[in-house]
């Protein structure tokens, strides 16, 4: 039974019920990385946790007629008119979106008349990092009721899991954007192509292509990305307001930097330089697809044999912390770039270093890496929000991934794996 009051209330009230009838919550399941209390045994968490990483969600399990949870933001990391967005369901059916602004930096929000019984609370962060993080301060249940073990989606019950480490294309951005409905109002100095980001309504980072491809094999997953990063290239914003990209840390005056994704890789906090995984094997992927590159090539092309060396050194940290697994480098066609995000000779150097790195890998016998050329015919490419991927054009990459994944490893998509928790 869905419920029939679903609000958002003061913090002021809603402190004042719990004090006298509410239950915190002490478990709760973690799909993606976050900050905060994580047992390393059962690899569950206890709140208050971060959310940061896009796609990310928590999973909790209770008898009771009614729920609450308090979000709040973290600093956020651009000028826009919202920081994060969250979906939240109950017993798997959508039941509000709520979003922290400027001026409401709290949600509060609770589920009430649910009937008594056990019930399965999921709330996923659809927003990307760039954008804001946010801190699950409390979750708790009405007068008489208690919070369970969690029971564990079929994501988790599978054990298989994938990792996707990428930049924008990875997260979302503008994906439900469209080309009438953008709302590209978030206007910075430093956007080199003089255009401006659009607001937070504009993506749904759960409908990616990676959190679908998940799905379609029951996987649990990690998005490890951030609009403009690159896989070996820094995007800086200098202090007279253009922006550069480079490999290795830029040493001028910066406004802003956007990092690398093989920092980006080593954070357990996404927008955090000093909150770093301190144990991979407590979530090990199968599968790793490194989606990112196309941000190398905004500037002029960095020398190939140094790129290629230092991404590969990337791939051999992969290989070591997650004991070899299969990764994809998965690049993105002509129809994608060509939208306006590279221009056609940055889309031909960028073509070629993939296939160059990929070639590579393959000459060193790293028969674990694989290459993936998407293929532009018949991608959907109307309604896109600043040259970006719809959600459609997600959906048709997602395919596209899926049916490779089913190619080259064609028992994975039916084997189960040892668990990442333990309940």
């Amino acid at each position: 039974m869905l419920p029939t009051a679903m609000k958002s209330t003061s913090r002021a009230v809603l402190l004042l019920v719990c004090a006298a009838a509410c239950v915190s919550a002490q478990q709760v399941l973690l799909q993606g990385r976050f900050g905060g209390e994580i047992n390393e045994q059962s690899g569950l968490g206890t709140t208050p946790l971060i959310f940061s990483w896009p796609a990310s969600s928590i999973y909790a399990s209770f008898e009771g007629a009614s729920v609450n949870a308090t979000i709040s933001a973290l600093e956020p990391a651009v000028d826009s008119s919202q920081y994060t967005r969250f979906v939240f369901y109950v017993d798997q059916q959508q039941v509000a979106l709520e979003a922290t602004n400027p001026n409401n930096t709290v949600i509060n929000w609770d589920a009430t008349n649910l009937g008594n019984g056990t019930h399965n609370l999921t709330i996923t962060k659809i927003s990307e990092a760039s954008y804001g993080q946010a801190t699950l301060d409390a979750l708790t249940v009405g007068s008489g009721g208690r919070f369970l073990t969690p029971v564990l989606p079929d994501a988790f019950a599978s054990g298989r899991r994938i990792q996707y480490i990428g930049d924008s294309y990875t997260v979302g951005f503008g994906n439900v954007g469209g080309t009438t409905n953008c709302n590209a109002t978030v206007c910075e100095i430093h956007r080199i192509s003089g255009l401006c980001y659009p607001e937070l309504d504009s993506q749904n980072a759960a409908i990616g292509w990676g959190p679908l491809t998940a799905a379609n094999f029951r996987a649990d997953y990690q998005v490890i990305a951030w609009s403009g990063a690159g896989l070996d290239e820094y995007a800086a914003t200098l202090a007279d307001g253009t922006k550069m990209y480079e490999t290795g840390m830029p040493e001028e005056d910066l406004l802003s930097i956007t990092p690398e994704d093989t920092t980006l890789f080593m954070r357990q906090i996404a927008a955090d330089n000093t909150s770093m995984v301190t144990n991979y094997s407590s979530w090990t992927p199968q599968i790793v697809v490194l989606a990112g590159g196309t941000n190398d090539f905004h500037s002029t092309a960095p020398p190939l044999e140094e790129w290629i060396n230092d991404i590969i050194s990337f791939i051999d940290m992969i290989n070591e912390v997650y004991n070899d697994p299969t990764i994809i480098v998965q690049v993105f066609p002509l129809e994608v770039q060509w939208q306006g995000v590279l221009t056609h000779d940055q889309t031909t150097t960028y073509l070629q270093y993939m296939t160059s790195l990929y070639s590579t890998a393959e000459m060193m016998g790293m028969t674990n890496v694989h290459l993936l050329q998407l293929n532009g015919v018949g991608m959907p490419l109307d309604d896109w929000c600043v040259d970006h991927p719809s959600a459609a054009a997600d959906a048709n990459i997602a395919a596209q991934l899926t049916a490779y994944i089913e190619a080259i490893m064609p028992q994975w998509a039916t084997t189960t794996y040892p668990l990442s928790v333990n309940v």
